[in-house]
């Protein structure tokens, strides 16, 4: 490994490698077929060159004179100067990123206040952890991959005074743990159906986010008798209704989504690859991706905070269910009010995603909030409360 102490280090190594390639004639016009490939005892080496005449000596500094090497010196020296500069720039720009403030939202992202908690077993032996809180009409809340029920805090505090508020963590996320089945949107829509029925809940908004949207279409297809008789109205938030696309996700997003792709058509069991969302400015970064104009710092950590959590075989599992979901010629039996809610800036999964949501719902109405990303609960948790409550009425 290059030891990392420095352009001149960086410039050392790049020489050692010319200089003792295996096999090879390095840049410098001298033979060094046993020389070791990353530096070694050279002097010992040369004595296995084998017979021949003799040769001159060239000397270290010699080489080090030779145009080409002195090129190459030069040129590492200023590639490892650029990216010293830039990982420099990252880290400052993803301070910033990290110490940004909202004081009108903020506030907001504080843990809800007079939550009570259940845990429901599910038939495959899985645990769902359920968080409610207030009175009132329902409004039953699912969230995305790698995020948890207090991703919703924003919507406890604006609704709980006037609605009953129930979120819950996805199997595999938070506190609710996996069966036996994988994690899938059927099972997701199974878990959605389960919690309807023990904690009795009739005449709800459900509003799925996501992955947790994708789940909500689940729902419709397969609970379609529940769906009649246990919701008011839905609300699609941030989704797709068909896999999602490269082709319809520009800039980081579609880094994320590649990864995921790449999981699941390398046919993954388990990922190779794993990020550990340290609290740090890169990781800061990477989560900005999935806001919009505006992100406040301790939204931004939330969300980390989350993903560092998730064990990425949930993320692997998770990212093979959405590869799969295709809903756009099942929901036209959907008959209950229906609201599609996107950002405008949201890089994961584009308006186009959502008009292809409300195109596949009969009278679903389509509304996309200017400037924002990914996180609307987060970003615009406002906006979101009073669409949310306009749903049947």
């Amino acid at each position: 490994m290059v030891p990392r102490t420095g352009p001149l280090s960086a410039s050392s190594a790049l020489f050692r490698t010319s200089w003792y390639q295996r096999g090879k004639s390095s840049d410098c016009g001298v033979s060094t077929g046993a020389l070791p490939a990353m530096g070694g005892d050279a002097t010992s080496a040369v004595g296995t060159l084998g017979a021949g005449p003799p040769r001159s000596r060239t000397s270290v500094r010699d080489v080090a004179r030779r145009p080409a090497v002195q090129r190459l010196v030069v040129g590492a020296a200023l590639t490892a100067g650029a990216g010293a500069a830039l990982g420099l720039g990252l880290r400052g720009l993803g301070r910033r990123v990290q110490n940004a403030s909202d004081s009108e939202l903020d506030p907001l992202l504080a843990p809800a206040t007079g939550v009570s908690h259940h845990h429901l077993t599910t038939d495959d032996g899985a645990t769902i952890h359920v968080a409610e809180a207030g009175a009132g009409p329902p409004v039953v809340l699912l969230h995305g991959v790698t995020l948890q029920w207090s991703i919703w805090n924003p919507l406890f505090h604006l609704l709980a005074p006037q609605h009953r508020v129930v979120a819950w963590d996805m199997r595999g996320h938070g506190a609710s743990t996996h069966g036996s089945r994988d994690l899938t949107l059927g099972a997701v829509a199974d878990d959605l159906a389960l919690i309807l029925g023990r904690l009795d809940i009739h005449d709800a908004v459900i509003v799925g986010h996501s992955m947790g949207g994708m789940a909500l279409a689940r729902f419709c297809t397969d609970h379609h008798r529940m769906l009649h008789h246990r919701c008011l109205g839905l609300v699609f938030l941030a989704t797709s209704a068909a896999p999602v696309a490269l082709s319809t996700v520009t800039g980081g997003g579609a880094g994320l989504i590649e990864l995921v792709n790449r999981a699941v058509t390398a046919g993954m069991e388990s990922p190779r690859w794993s990020y550990q969302w340290s609290d740090n400015a890169t990781s800061a970064l990477l989560v900005r991706l999935s806001f919009g104009r505006h992100a406040s710092g301790a939204a931004i950590e939330q969300v980390r905070a989350m993903l560092a959590e998730v064990d990425p075989r949930t993320t692997a599992s998770a990212g093979r269910a959405i590869a799969l979901h295709d809903v756009r010629d099942d929901l036209g039996h959907v008959d209950v009010p229906a609201l599609v809610v996107v950002g405008s800036a949201d890089l994961l999964t584009p308006p186009a995603h959502a008009k292809g949501v409300a195109a596949a719902i009969p009278g679903a109405q389509l509304h996309v909030l200017d400037g924002v990303g990914h996180q609307v609960m987060q970003e615009a948790p406002t906006r979101l409360a009073t669409l949310i409550t306009s749903v049947g009425t």
